[in-house]
């Protein structure tokens, strides 16, 4: 009579089959996840730094929040606050526009302070597509025409003062 004490050989063979299943398809992951990552960081042959794409994208840069005070005969009648993001078209734009954020920061600044000096925040509704327009011309001003593809206003509202 045959001790049925342990494992039985069939259960042993799934338990080593499973094993060998798992370790291949790990190993075969980790061979993909390299191989991508060389393929997407490996240089063309003959080509300087292209700034226009450099694989998937776009790319985003947050510039934080932005208030800006809307006066009224010399006194705050109300605040604009916004939620900017910057759009880039590769790593290589995204990466110079962290480097230039304040300098951004500043340029989007001074064009909301612009519109809210000539009354585009006055009304009881703005329109995100003309101010997100206005800041992306800030940032060509400052930065280049070419490193900010897109302006993306993630919020716009208007707080007003109540404390006049």
């Amino acid at each position: 009579m045959a001790d049925r004490s342990g494992p039985s050989r069939y259960s042993v063979f799934v338990l080593c089959a499973a094993l060998a299943a798992a370790v291949g398809y790990g190993v075969g992951r980790l061979q993909l996840t390299l191989g991508a990552e060389e393929t997407a960081t490996a240089p063309q042959a003959g080509t300087g730094p292209d700034l226009s794409s450099d694989g998937p994208g776009p790319f985003y840069v947050e510039v934080g929040q932005l208030m800006v005070p809307v006066l009224v005969e010399g006194r705050t009648n109300a605040f604009i606050l916004t939620q900017i993001t910057l759009q880039a078209g590769s790593t290589d734009q995204a990466n110079l526009l962290r480097r230039h954020l304040p300098h951004a920061r500043n340029a989007l600044l001074q064009a909301l302070f612009g519109m809210a000096g000539a009354g585009a925040f006055d009304g009881p509704s703005v329109d995100p597509a003309a101010v997100a327009k206005s800041l992306k011309q800030a940032a060509a001003e400052q930065l280049g025409p070419d490193l900010v593809r897109g302006v993306l206003i993630d919020r716009l509202m208007r707080q007003e003062n109540t404390r006049l």
